[in-house]
């Protein structure tokens, strides 16, 4: 391989961020890292529609550019503004061929990510995939690609997004038109997973958990989620009773990420919102059964884990082929114990 650039000859870097939402909260770390290794650079990041509001206000990048590369006329666009951009530094922290494409076809003089998935020959600077990068989690995977400057993988900053106080503001009165004023505890419960059904734990014993929670500390309830996820949670909220609201499909991206920090406690499946939450320093309990928890858990000292040992875990299939015993093994009280030891006691 050769050379990679000095960090003060680099005047643009471009970083193709990860495509789903959690992913792009764990590419933070790595940005804020480009921004110290490369400080006089102007940094551009490029994302799908969907993860890029996340990104607003960031100090970290400059430039914020939402793309769609899954049309002719979306990657042509896309393209447009790299070859303008003039990057002669690019990440592509995607594994996709797509993704090492972009940066080459964008004509950026110095193209570094993971040599797999076919993609070897159109990065410049390909890093080698070793067995222990699969078994790390996913925040010092995406560090790696900046160990030719040195920088360490195990050593890594937390998860950074930013909100504005006027975003923070307008949530604040959001909570109160909604029976949430000032000096109420505020509880999330994010009951759906966009990935599929076998990462959902049971309606039923959120609702349980939020409402024992409520009862002791006088908290109200909101259930978060998308539009096509109101049903999941109007299942939450018709088991937890007159101190849920069903807020799913009410909220923006930004607006949810000002919803979390706001939250007390947020209880969450493994998620784009855990990852949010856990990027806000908001105490969260994540239950998890198909997915990794090694390699995706939240990347937050206020977080807990409540997972079930079962031989099929984690299996990461989107819905489960037999009993979910991975769900269904995780009981309400293992997921209370777990919130009140973060919560401390009630008031």
């Amino acid at each position: 391989m050769k050379p990679v650039p000095a960090p003060e000859s680099v005047r643009v870097v471009a970083v193709r961020l990860t495509n789903w939402v959690g992913d792009a909260v764990m590419n933070t770390p790595f940005l804020a890292r480009v921004r110290e290794t490369f400080p006089d650079a102007r940094i551009v990041a490029y994302g799908r529609r969907n993860v890029a509001p996340l990104f607003g206000h960031h100090p970290d990048i400059d430039e914020m550019v939402p793309i769609d590369d899954r049309t002719a006329a979306g990657r042509r666009e896309a393209l447009r503004h790299l070859r303008a951009a003039k990057a002669d530094l690019g990440f592509a922290l995607p594994n996709s061929m797509n993704a090492a494409m972009f940066l080459w076809r964008g004509r950026v003089r110095n193209r570094v990510g993971y040599a797999r998935d076919g993609r070897r020959l159109l990065l410049s600077h390909p890093i080698r995939l070793r067995p222990q990068d699969l078994g790390v989690h996913e925040v010092r995977y995406y560090m790696r690609l900046l160990s030719p400057w040195g920088v360490s993988a195990t050593a890594t900053p937390q998860l950074g997004l930013h909100l504005l106080n006027d975003e923070l503001v307008a949530m604040t009165k959001w909570l109160a038109k909604h029976g949430s004023p000032i000096g109420t505890p505020v509880i999330g419960v994010n009951p759906a997973a966009y990935y599929g059904t076998a990462k959902r734990w049971m309606p039923e014993r959120y609702a349980e958990v939020a409402r024992r929670i409520a009862d002791s500390h006088g908290a109200r309830v909101f259930v978060t989620g998308l539009p096509t996820e109101r049903d999941v949670a109007q299942a939450v909220c018709d088991a937890g009773g007159p101190a849920f609201h069903n807020a799913a499909g009410e909220m923006n991206l930004r607006e949810l990420m000002a919803f979390i920090a706001h939250c007390s406690l947020y209880l969450t499946n493994d998620s784009g919102a855990m990852h949010i939450a856990a990027a806000m320093g908001t105490p969260l309990v994540a239950v998890f059964g198909s997915t990794d928890w090694v390699t995706t858990a939240p990347y937050s000292e206020n977080a807990r884990i409540v997972r079930a040992e079962t031989e099929c875990a984690p299996c990461l299939l989107r819905d489960c082929p037999i009993d979910h015993r991975c769900m269904t093994r995780v009981t309400a009280d293992m997921v209370h114990a777990a919130a009140a030891r973060l919560l401390g006691k009630p008031r």
